[in-house]
């Protein structure tokens, strides 16, 4: 084990919180930190107060409470779920003595947009470049009937139709079963001025019992991905718009799983190329596993395919809207 360094650092935030639709500033809030394992973490009961959230403790989880959002972390595991949805974060909670810390990377990418206001975040979306992931050459993934390559871009067309009815713009990085390469996919959406960028995918697995979905964002600089326990330095373009890459994720998650009340395997961190260089905010979804019987069945239907697509839409409507509270 790692021996852990402690160093309170006396840095303040300010808590904001809606009053009557107006947001308003409190009392600064000193938010402690220690050093531990090579990272910053911060006090996880003084951010929770900067954001006027109440907190109950147990030996097995930590539970933050504001208005109606319910956030659950347990002591060193690296996930949380924020209003029962999962989300896996850079690293795990530490727990020194009774006090919970949330790495410092953590509380900026994640704790402070969620529970924060969103207006820092605020920006204009009007024009949204949508992915149908693989095509042409390459098929993607493939399960008993099903090919990646026509799931996504029949499903990318509903969620394209759905968007346009609420007036965005919207583009597809390729509209028939053409080849496109992963670094051209994120140049048309930087080319066209995209405010949004999602990019749609089809999972498998060896374990053919694996099933449910899944939304990714960028790894934050510094960062550890979800499927990998070694933090990388490297900071993308796509980095730039950090909080706002999660909130997106977030939202998009959320609302897929309220359509069609399937497994959640929770937003999570990714360098895929798709999502390194493109300078929007951008999330990759995977909308099921083709290995998997059940989920293969679901993604060949046409029903199913309306639900999915309903719930990717409303994810994008919702970070919209979102970004003005």
């Amino acid at each position: 084990m790692m021996k852990r360094f402690c160093k309170s650092l006396p840095l303040l935030i300010f808590s904001c919180f809606l009053f009557g639709g107006a947001v308003l500033e409190a009392a600064p809030v000193r938010l402690r930190s220690i050093w531990s394992n090579g990272r910053r973490n911060v006090n996880l009961l003084d951010a929770a107060a900067g954001f006027g959230a109440s907190v109950s403790r147990s030996a097995s989880q930590i539970v933050l409470t504001q208005g109606k959002n319910r956030l659950v972390f347990q002591p060193d595991k690296r996930y949380a779920y924020f209003n029962n949805i999962r989300v896996n974060l850079c690293f795990p909670l530490l727990r020194q003595g009774q006090t919970p810390y949330i790495g410092q990377i953590d509380y900026n990418n994640v704790l402070a947009p969620y529970l924060g206001s969103k207006r820092v975040y605020k920006h204009p979306v009007g024009r949204i470049v949508l992915d149908p992931g693989h095509g042409g050459r390459d098929r993607g993934t493939a399960g008993q009937r099903l090919q990646e390559k026509t799931i996504t871009l029949n499903l990318t067309n509903r969620v394209a139709r759905i968007l346009r009815s609420y007036g965005y713009k919207v583009d597809l990085t390729r509209t028939r079963d053409a080849t496109l390469s992963l670094d051209a996919r994120s140049a048309y959406a930087n080319r066209a001025k995209a405010d949004l960028f999602v990019s749609i995918h089809v999972n498998s697995a060896a374990d053919r019992s694996v099933r449910g979905i899944e939304t990714f964002c960028l790894t934050p600089e510094g960062a550890a991905s979800s499927n990998s326990g070694k933090p990388d330095p490297r900071k993308y373009a796509g980095n730039a718009k950090n909080p706002q890459n999660f909130l997106l994720a977030y939202n998009i998650q959320r609302s897929m799983l309220a359509q069609t009340r399937t497994t959640d395997r929770g937003v999570k961190f990714a360098r895929f190329a798709v999502l390194r260089d493109v300078r929007c905010p951008a999330a990759l979804v995977e909308v099921g596993f083709v290995s998997n019987r059940y989920d293969e069945a679901n993604l060949g239907s046409a029903a199913y395919q309306d639900k999915l697509a309903r719930g990717i839409a409303a994810g994008i409507l919702n970070y919209h809207r979102s970004l003005a509270r």
